[in-house]
Parts: C-alpha cells; sequence; structure tokens
C-alpha cells in the first residue's frame, strides 16, 4: 500500500508543477527547440560530410572533428537537461520555489543555445 501512496503523491506533486503557467509555457518551448534542432539535423544530415567540428575545447585540427552522427547528442543531452530539471524542479517546487524556477529556464537556455550551436555548425560545414 505504501507504493501507491508513493506513486500517487508523486503525480500529485508533478500536477501541481505543471499547474503553474510559467512552467507549461516554458516546457513547451522547450520541446519546440528540441524538435526543431532535430528536424533540422534531419534534414541537412545527408549533406554533412563524414567528419564536422564539434569539440571545440579542443586544440585546432583533427582532434577537434567527430562523426556527423555525433551532432545527435546536442538534442539528446537537451532532452536528458530537459527531464532532469523538470523532475528536480517539480520535487523543490514546495521548498525552494526560486530553485525550482531557476531550474526551468535553465533547460531552457541550454536548449535553446544547443540549438544554436547546433545551426551554427551545420552551416558553417554546408
Amino acid at each position: 500500500m505504501s507504493i501507491l501512496k508513493s506513486v500517487s503523491l508523486s503525480v500529485s506533486i508533478l500536477g501541481e508543477f505543471w499547474q503553474e503557467k510559467i512552467n507549461g509555457i516554458v516546457f513547451r518551448w522547450n520541446v519546440l527547440i528540441i524538435i526543431l534542432e532535430l528536424s533540422f539535423l534531419f534534414l541537412k544530415f545527408n549533406d554533412l560530410p563524414v567528419q564536422v567540428p564539434l569539440y571545440f575545447s579542443l586544440p585546432w585540427g583533427e582532434s577537434q572533428l567527430a562523426s556527423a552522427s555525433t551532432l545527435f547528442l546536442l538534442p539528446a543531452f537537451s532532452i536528458v537537461v530537459l527531464l532532469l530539471n523538470n523532475l528536480l524542479a517539480a520535487l523543490f517546487l514546495k521548498s525552494i520555489q526560486l530553485l525550482s524556477r531557476l531550474l526551468v529556464v535553465f533547460s531552457l537556455i541550454f536548449s535553446f543555445l544547443s540549438a544554436i550551436s547546433l545551426y551554427k555548425i551545420i552551416t558553417l560545414i554546408s
């Protein structure tokens, strides 16, 4: 019976989290950015060379190159950050509301910067 109580408590916490207007709006924008990222990548994937520059923190040259399929890491990390931050934000909603808001907004910023990076990489080499 305690498992059922914990599941219902988790559902009620998520329900309260999504009832706040800002959380729903930011989540929708975040999902839209990730969908745009993936669709742009799928559209341009056949035009990409075998290796693309991805690791810009490494020294200039071949060490920065990765296979074209590793570009899917950018939207994948955006999805992971979105899910993890929203889960943590839902848990912290009652106790630390500022942290909850910051986590939700940070996931949107992360997705936006990831989309810009993906766009710049693809337009640079196409």
